[in-house]
């Protein structure tokens, strides 16, 4: 049986593919590189527990995404969070091992950086794991 940080990994590996290959042309980033260009999407911190208090067969992680954009104004960051929606509320994973019970969008947040210029968008996740 895999352990909790190594589904994590292949959690982290399948939604990073998912969000790649579906926001073209828009980054998306473990750890973002300096000079990255705007905008972009950073998979952020994430916490894991279990799921099946009797079992222990799954898993449920809440993973945080967040979007960055220096546009003008909120639009971009909004969209980038309604076309993430689209791809990950009520969908599956594909994993190396085992697989996604469900995952859901359970909230976004919109709001201007202090420097009066960048928007940070938070999409917070729910995804479900079984062996």
């Amino acid at each position: 049986m895999l352990a909790v940080t190594d589904r994590s990994w292949l959690v982290q590996k399948a939604l990073f593919e998912r969000l790649s290959t579906g926001l073209v042309p828009v980054a998306v980033y473990d750890a973002v590189p300096q000079g990255a260009s705007y905008p972009y999407v950073v998979i952020g911190d994430e916490i894991a527990d279990n799921a099946d208090f009797v079992a222990s067969a799954k898993e449920q992680r809440l993973i945080y995404l967040s979007v960055w954009s220096i546009y003008e104004g909120q639009k971009e960051v909004k969209e980038i969070m309604g076309r993430i929606h689209d791809l990950l509320n009520r969908q599956r994973l594909c994993l190396d091992e085992g697989h996604t019970v469900g995952m859901w969008v359970l909230r976004a947040r919109a709001s201007r950086e202090p420097d009066n210029v960048t928007f940070m968008g938070q999409v917070t996740l729910k995804i479900i794991t079984s062996q």
